[in-house]
């Protein structure tokens, strides 16, 4: 899988190309394959290629997501906030979730003169937009050149796609984090270009809209930081300043107008139960902080190793029981070897950059590290998969990088060794595959879920909100939308192929 025509001296001075000789000084922020036109077709052409080979399971998953109902026990009572409420109660942080833009951006179009069908479709590309960009930025930071670079940048898109960080965050029509996880890797495209004086000015722009969608936008801040100690070109000292400022302003305003805030907000997993806030309070409320810790150490668990969800040990409680499922052997086997992959990658190009100079490579492995714990520190009160979802960019980044280096490793070990290389690699661009289409069938459940929601619970939740006019008018509204015929459906698998693509509801 090694191209023996790949000149080592040459790819040392492309910062963004991870098939490098390790003792090589590569120039950091050197030119992109714009200033050799014929490296510039070879990676638009393997570009091509990638998206060509993504392009079913991609147009597969947006058919799925455009076709799947808006969920009665979510949609609803977010459209009837926005109808009622005031521009300023959304924008004064005095609420424990503060969201001004999202609920901003959803007021502009529900509150528009344009047909409810027209609504509903705006919503969803409030969601699909920020989606596909972050799926064609992604293609566009690997820009692979090689049919090996090009078979790395399928599997890290399969590691994207198939993750539980991209697979919660695309769920309707919560598209808090979804926005903020293409404009953190548009920051980190721009930090490490050569400097233009309007970089500055679109990170801190790129930040305030993340922050403003949801506070895990606050992940880009460290992520410019430590760019900046590793010399990014774009990475100024006023860049710095201005970020560590907003953060800052931000969180003092929080604190400021919000008040004391409850120990704990949502129900969470502890091991193999879920506590609910009363209950967490009451037998961790002396000191908080074990929990809070082990809530952020499981979000970042989660990326890693896709283990725990939402706190709860579910694959391990499986293993203790003797009841494994596939899926769950798929899920940890994938994430097991590409984090050890990307571990042994990553401290690989630390150790040897510290020596050499730092390259885009050591800086994306700093931004990994950074923004695991960033999330991990911004979900204290509670985990979900959905809230790794920032550094979730960069664990895949950085596993197109380290399967990259992976390939390249085996031209240069004994026989043996390259066959146990790779039947690893094999298993980790099989087992991802099958995550991805793991993550179409989970959009597909979804919707067939969605759908039931609306014909069982419809009866029930009229009665309950008899006297909420305004929720009432919105949810018979949108009954039809909810139980229209042609939904997205999952795919009727045999049984045992079904429970290897499946992860649990």
């Amino acid at each position: 899988m090694h191209d023996p025509d790949q000149d080592p001296v040459a790819e040392s001075l492309q910062p963004h190309n991870p098939l490098v000789n390790h003792m090589s000084v590569r120039t950091p922020g050197a030119s992109d394959t714009s200033a050799d036109p014929a490296s510039g077709r070879a990676s638009l052409g393997w570009m091509a290629v990638v998206l060509l080979v993504s392009a079913p399971l991609l147009v597969t998953l947006f058919l799925a997501l455009w076709h799947t109902p808006f969920p009665i026990s979510e949609a609803v009572a977010l459209l009837e906030d926005v109808s009622k409420k005031s521009v300023e109660s959304f924008v004064i942080p005095d609420a424990s979730y503060y969201r001004p833009f999202y609920h901003l951006s959803l007021m502009a179009i529900w509150r528009s003169s344009s047909p409810l069908d027209t609504r509903l479709a705006d919503i969803k590309l409030l969601h699909f937009v920020p989606v596909a960009f972050l799926v064609l930025l992604f293609l566009w930071q690997m820009r692979p050149r090689t049919g090996t670079q090009a078979a790395a940048a399928a599997v890290a898109m399969a590691v994207l796609v198939g993750s539980p960080g991209f697979r919660d965050n695309i769920e309707l029509p919560l598209a808090y984090t979804a926005v903020g996880m293409p404009l953190a890797l548009a920051a980190w495209v721009l930090v490490n270009r050569e400097w233009r004086f309007w970089h500055p000015v679109a990170i801190v722009l790129f930040a305030i809209v993340a922050i403003g969608f949801k506070e895990q936008g606050l992940v880009i801040v460290p992520v410019v930081g430590v760019a900046w100690l590793m010399r990014a070109p774009s990475a100024r000292t006023g860049l710095v300043v201005t970020l560590v400022a907003l953060t800052v302003a931000y969180v003092t305003a929080r604190l400021v107008w919000h008040g004391p805030l409850p120990l704990f907000e949502q129900s969470m997993g502890l091991g193999f139960s879920t506590l609910e806030p009363s209950e967490a309070a009451a037998r961790y409320g002396g000191f908080p902080y074990w929990l809070y810790a082990y809530n952020g150490l499981s979000t970042m668990a989660n990326v890693l190793f896709s283990e725990p969800t939402r706190g709860l040990f579910f694959i391990s409680r499986d293993i203790a029981y003797l009841r494994v499922q596939p899926w769950e052997v798929v899920q940890l086997v994938s994430s097991g070897l590409m984090t050890a992959c990307i571990a042994w990658w990553g401290i690989q190009r630390v150790r040897d950059e510290a020596r050499s100079g730092w390259t885009v490579e050591s800086r994306t492995f700093a931004a990994l590290v950074v923004s695991l714990a960033a999330c991990g520190v911004l979900s204290f009160d509670y985990s979900r998969d959905r809230l790794g979802g920032m550094a979730l960019v960069f664990y895949a980044v950085s596993a197109y990088y380290a399967t990259c280096a992976l390939c390249h490793a085996m031209g240069a070990v004994a026989r043996a060794r390259a066959v146990l290389v790779g039947v690893a690699l094999m298993l980790l661009a099989v087992t991802w595959q099958v995550r991805a289409v793991g993550t179409v069938e989970y959009v597909r459940r979804t919707a067939w879920r969605n759908q039931i929601e609306w014909l069982a619970d419809l009866p029930k939740r009229r009665a309950e909100f008899v006297d909420r006019h305004e929720y009432r008018d919105i949810m018979e509204s949108m009954v039809e939308q909810g139980t229209r015929p042609g939904s997205s459906e999952p795919t009727l698998y045999p049984r045992w192929l079904a429970r290897t693509f499946l992860p649990r509801p």
